[in-house]
């Protein structure tokens, strides 16, 4: 390969491998590695091929007009297989092309993802170190075994390297690149583009200030490791403002796996944001850990724009806590919820019900616990065992061959792993949603913040968008 490496990174269009509305939010892992491999001299273009609702036929065309030397993929699990196709197209497309795919589905299966005869490396885990050196290597012809993270075809199957340690300076990183994508592509389009279901603006773009999370929760991918890593608080502002004031975000989405961890900090953001004056929303769609909250952090928070938090709670059984790993203090997590709803903030909750031999009662106290409490808005997803994490392999133990089964969504039934009739169980779920939501006042409270042109979007979208390809 000549100096100067043409990389094209894709994010997957979902819509092939998914049934329902998908949103396109912002690929921020390509981002990220576009700002490192740029860093390095690489000329890196983005597709989002979810955000343009691209086929199949013109992925090929972008991929032909660029012509680059290495493509990138990227998905989530439910993207396996769009990832497999386009890996395929690449090769097809463009034959001497290396093939990279990563993110996490390459991290929960490697074996099979690295075993595709179209896809060249898989990248396991954080992508900036790992795919620099590898198109380093490609780029001057060099050996490629010693690179850590990686996965890969050897003569007797897949081979995989030793793993990559993860990165302990965050801030030594280059900021997104957000130039690639264009913000205003996605502040404009139809498709909902942020986790947060009731956002206060359209012009909404994500922040990740931390990765990793040392809690050991089995159903969690473990994507970022257990070890958590803190972005400073100064690294953190200098991506708001840029945000806020290159872009024009008027709402930020802090998706941490756990923003709220290390508190001092949590509240040093929360400051430089008053001090600063930055005028934005805050919203954390992904999940606060609510134990680790208190009666100041929410004050700040308040006063530095949080309009919506979301607790994951998960189950009301003390007996579930422990065994999922979770280990809530359930009587705490009552106390922060209705502190966090004095304030005015609109607090979410999410909850799972169908854990390993979870039986009726439980799940009626963990609805119960959820209609009790001030949550303006709520998820109940069927537990939905993913592969590499410690709740798939408890299934298997528990119920060998259920991952026969078609799995594809927590809003779907797919295994029933409880101790509840599989008929009893769908009409218990169904009975959480109808029961929470059956007061229209809560709902239509939660609604009203939204913007009412966003909100006629998401409406016209349910009846004419998910028809196009």
């Amino acid at each position: 390969m000549p100096m100067g490496v043409k990389i094209l990174l894709i994010q997957p269009n979902s819509r092939y491998c998914f049934e329902g509305l998908t949103s396109a939010s912002v690929p921020h892992g390509l981002i990220c590695l576009a700002a490192a491999l740029r860093a390095r001299g690489d000329e890196v273009r983005i597709l989002d091929a979810r955000l343009e609702r691209l086929n199949r036929p013109e992925t090929a065309r972008r991929m032909k007009a660029f012509s680059p030397d290495i493509v990138g993929l990227t998905g989530m699990s439910i993207d396996g297989p769009e990832v497999h196709v386009l890996a395929e197209l690449a090769k097809r497309t463009l034959p001497s092309c290396k093939v990279l795919a990563g993110g996490p589905y390459a991290i929960t299966s490697p074996e099979q993802l690295a075993g595709d005869p179209n896809v060249d490396f898989a990248v396991l885990g954080e992508g900036e170190r790992t795919a620099c050196e590898l198109v380093a290597a490609l780029e001057h012809g060099r050996d490629t075994s010693a690179i850590a993270g990686l996965a890969f075809k050897g003569p007797g199957g897949v081979v995989r390297t030793r793993p990559r340690e993860m990165i302990e300076d965050l801030d030594a990183l280059p900021l997104p690149a957000w130039d690639l994508i264009d913000p205003e592509r996605y502040f404009s389009t139809w498709t909902r583009h942020s986790q947060n279901p009731f956002l206060r603006s359209e012009r909404i773009l994500p922040l990740f200030t931390s990765r990793g999370c040392p809690f050991g929760c089995v159903y969690c991918h473990n994507i970022f490791g257990k070890k958590i890593r803190l972005r400073s608080a100064e690294k953190v502002l200098e991506e708001l403002e840029l945000l806020t004031g290159r872009y024009g975000a008027r709402e930020i989405e802090i998706v941490d796996d756990i923003f709220n961890l290390d508190l001092v900090r949590a509240k040093k953001i929360c400051d430089e944001l008053v001090r600063r004056g930055i005028k934005t929303h805050l919203s954390f769609p992904n999940g606060l850990r609510v134990d680790r909250m208190d009666g100041e952090l929410i004050d700040k928070l308040k006063a530095a724009g949080a309009h919506m938090v979301v607790y994951a709670i998960e189950s009301a059984s003390p007996r579930l806590q422990k065994l999922i790993g979770k280990n809530l203090d359930l009587e705490k997590a009552g106390v922060m919820v209705r502190a966090t709803a004095a304030r005015g903030i609109l607090v979410g909750g999410f909850f799972m019900l169908g854990f390993p031999g979870e039986t009726r009662e439980e799940m009626a106290a963990t609805v119960d616990y959820a209609c009790g409490l001030p949550f303006g808005h709520a998820n109940f997803f069927y537990v939905t065992p993913r592969q590499g994490t410690a709740l798939f392999a408890l299934a298997q133990k528990e119920k060998p061959g259920f991952e026969k089964a078609a799995i594809n969504s927590y809003f779907k039934f797919s295994v029933n792993l409880s101790a509840v009739p599989d008929g009893e169980f769908q009409e218990i779920v169904d009975g959480a949603w109808s029961r929470f939501y059956r007061n229209p006042l809560k709902t239509a409270r939660a609604m009203w913040r939204v913007p009412k042109l966003y909100m006629l979007k998401l409406i016209l979208r349910g009846f004419f968008l998910r028809r196009w390809a």
